[in-house]
């Protein structure tokens, strides 16, 4: 009886695949083309949100997404070739992000800070952590989207905005 009460719960964010915004966590979930692992492990990630947070998993998969995502970027800016003893620094040249491009570059910055995470809980684990975070508006992610965001504007008089597609 237990097991097929987890069997259906497992299936329960399964039909959710073909939302876009899935179907690319998924994709970057991916190695190696094992989409199937890629699916149990956001499935698992899900299934434990859902776990601590009733019926609100999904709502915090969406809202820790829309946390993360760049809408502005920065570049460094090439040094000049100095011809005397010219001290040269940094320049930092920021940049509009498109909306798509930048959700993209959140999920990503997302699974690279839960693979960072500690080795010992699996990866499931750390991504559902992640997203909570994120959706709290709170944890590495977001605070480098905020450090990122301040960086441009500090250096926005050196640049007029061109859109990254």
């Amino acid at each position: 009886m237990i097991s097929s009460h987890e069997q259906t719960k497992s299936i329960k964010f399964l039909g959710i695949k073909s939302d876009p915004l899935v179907k690319k966590m998924i994709n970057l979930l991916m190695r190696d083309g094992k989409r199937t692992k890629a699916e149990n492990v956001l499935n698992k990630a899900l299934q434990s949100l859902d776990r601590d947070y009733p019926g609100r998993a999904i709502h915090i998969f969406y809202l820790g997404i829309l946390a993360v995502r760049q809408d502005i970027g920065v570049r460094l800016k090439p040094k000049p070739k100095t011809r005397r003893n010219k001290q040269s620094f940094n320049v930092y040249l920021p940049r509009v992000i498109s909306p798509i491009c930048g959700l993209n570059l959140g999920m990503r910055l997302l699974l690279k800070s839960s693979r960072e995470q500690s080795t010992l809980s699996p990866l499931w684990e750390n991504l559902s952590k992640e997203l909570l975070k994120a959706s709290q508006n709170k944890g590495k992610v977001v605070s480098k989207r905020y450090s990122l965001n301040k960086l441009a504007i500090s250096n926005k008089r050196r640049v007029h905005f061109g859109v990254r597609y």
